[in-house]
């Protein structure tokens, strides 16, 4: 989100030159589509819980947009070429905070909070930890776990929820952030231990029977979707446990969408709203009352 600052709070009359044409400068980054870089983070970061690391590349056209836009500034004052190192360090700041840091938390902030709706059903955790305990899943199929286990189901259930109880310990201590976040639910009773642990359990056992459904399947089962890929990946020379793997880890994914889908909307609603508010924010408060009078100053000194 680039909104530019006015010019009216980064240029200084007294060190302009009268333009006798007295003519109004257009800023070329604001014309479409190139004004379309402005939001790639945006859009990258509402997108992060479906993309995941891929939502980096989005950064790349923001940072070219922002690094341009600042030299614009620092050439022109609204009405002529007048180059200006207070004008550049204001849009630079400006920049900053409206186009990066706070648009980063209003997405986050929104995907956080829309993330407690997962409370809301019938496993009643939130959608951050249902996709937590699902990265814990994939980790604990491809490190062979699920075969480590073959013959003994309640130990490797048992196994499972140690490493879900113990994982989700270490984080919630280990980020104050986060220690503040677990504090606020276990107010509001979200996100009770017994309930993540049902939800562990239930995971692992699904993955288990999936995972003996490959590997001697009922003719009901044949007709699963499931199997067929299972059988596709052995067709394209894959061992029997890479296979079954890749099954396993399908089946994972396609369990964690939906919360996914739900934090994404969230990122993008809260944005949304707090677009304006930010850049007035930004402009009539960090820029015009905190950082431009000590700029300004530095420059006298």
């Amino acid at each position: 989100m680039i909104k530019p600052i006015t010019y009216s709070n980064l240029s200084f009359s007294a060190e302009k030159t009268p333009n006798p044409n007295n003519n109004e400068y257009k800023d070329p980054l604001l014309k479409w589509p190139l004004r379309g870089a402005a939001f790639t983070n945006e859009l990258g970061e509402g997108l992060r819980p479906l993309i995941g690391s891929y939502a980096n590349l989005f950064w790349a056209p923001v940072f070219l947009y922002i690094g341009a836009d600042v030299y614009d500034k620092y050439k022109n004052d609204g009405i002529e070429h007048s180059p200006n190192s207070r004008r550049l360090i204001k849009e630079a700041c400006f920049q900053g905070f409206a186009s990066i840091i706070l648009p980063l938390v209003a997405i986050k902030g929104g995907q956080n909070i829309f993330s407690l709706f997962g409370h809301l059903g019938k496993d009643k955790i939130s959608c951050n930890k249902q996709e937590k305990i699902i990265e814990l899943a994939k980790t604990f199929v491809a490190n062979g776990n699920m075969r480590a286990f073959e013959n003994n189901d309640k130990e490797c259930i048992d196994k499972f929820k140690y490493i879900v109880n113990d994982n989700l310990e270490f984080k919630s201590r280990s980020n104050l952030l986060k220690k503040v976040f677990t504090s606020v639910q276990k107010k509001l009773k979200i996100n009770k231990p017994e309930n993540i642990e049902k939800y562990a359990e239930k995971t692992i056992k699904e993955l288990i029977e999936t995972r003996k459904n490959l590997l001697n399947p009922t003719d009901e089962f044949k007709s699963n979707k499931k199997y067929a890929n299972f059988k596709e990946a052995l067709k394209r020379g894959e061992t029997q446990t890479v296979a079954t793997k890749s099954v396993l880890t399908k089946m994972l994914n396609s369990i964690s969408l939906n919360s996914k889908v739900v934090k994404t909307i969230g990122g993008f609603i809260a944005v949304a709203f707090a677009i304006s508010p930010i850049d007035k924010f930004v402009e009539h408060t960090i820029i015009d009352k905190y950082l431009g009078p000590k700029i300004d100053n530095i420059r006298k000194a």
